[in-house]
């Protein structure tokens, strides 16, 4: 079962497709290298210290062959005594980011099969094989918004961050980075004993600006994606 594209405009769709075109066939020690140069400087990177420990959630394979992917470059940035936690749902994804890390000797980057969401469940999901970086969980999906042609559907596993993050990361988290479409708000209903040990929340929207300053949150800046906040 297949559904529409996110309705982006014809030229910015063959923009992106041309950009990552290019990027694709770079060397990714060149993709990356060059990257930390310009991200060294940029919120959330500049955040990240040697030693620290990071959740990714989502992690789409487009923009890991593109030299985009936060997960690999929190991991460069917190070295190999720190830690990135990637909770990632898609087996294309999932794949091309275990093969990635493996091939470079990635060591510290702790990949959790699952998507994430406020409790434990089952959810149908939206995956769209050319542009993962636009899946989504099919609850919060608006199709207003959203044609559905080229997403295909499918079943995922998805739980909570406190859940996951109880295990994995047992002391303080120095950034948690949600790159998700839409499921944000549901994601931090299940992390609220997570935002307690965490000191900074980068999101790719502001919907939930209200929720996290229930949590002590307070902006301090945007970031590439969208925004960054600091517990106080």
């Amino acid at each position: 079962m297949y559904y529409r594209l996110s309705r982006f405009s014809r030229a910015h769709e063959l923009l992106r497709r041309t950009a990552y075109a290019v990027l694709w066939r770079l060397p990714a020690s060149l993709k990356y290298g060059s990257g930390a140069l310009w991200r060294r400087f940029r919120l959330p990177y500049k955040l990240l210290r040697p030693g620290d420990a990071a959740i990714q959630i989502g992690a789409p394979w487009d923009t890991l062959r593109a030299g985009r992917s936060r997960a690999v470059h929190f991991a460069r940035f917190v070295g190999n005594v720190g830690k990135v936690v990637v909770i990632e749902p898609a087996p294309d994804n999932l794949a091309a980011l275990r093969e990635f890390t493996s091939s470079h000797g990635m060591t510290n980057l702790d990949i959790v099969p699952s998507g994430a969401w406020s409790k434990k469940a089952r959810l149908r999901f939206l995956s769209n094989p050319d542009h993962p970086a636009s899946n989504l969980v099919e609850e919060v999906c608006d199709d207003r918004e959203r044609d559905r042609n080229r997403y295909q559907v499918s079943e995922i596993d998805v739980d909570s961050v406190d859940r996951i993050a109880a295990s994995r990361v047992p002391g303080a988290i120095r950034l948690l980075s949600i790159t998700t479409n839409g499921s944000e708000i549901e994601i931090l209903k299940g992390a609220e004993q997570t935002l307690g040990r965490t000191e900074y929340v980068s999101l790719i929207t502001d919907q939930a600006e209200g929720m996290l300053k229930e949590h002590g949150f307070v902006r301090v800046g945007h970031d590439d994606r969208g925004y960054t906040y600091r517990r106080k």
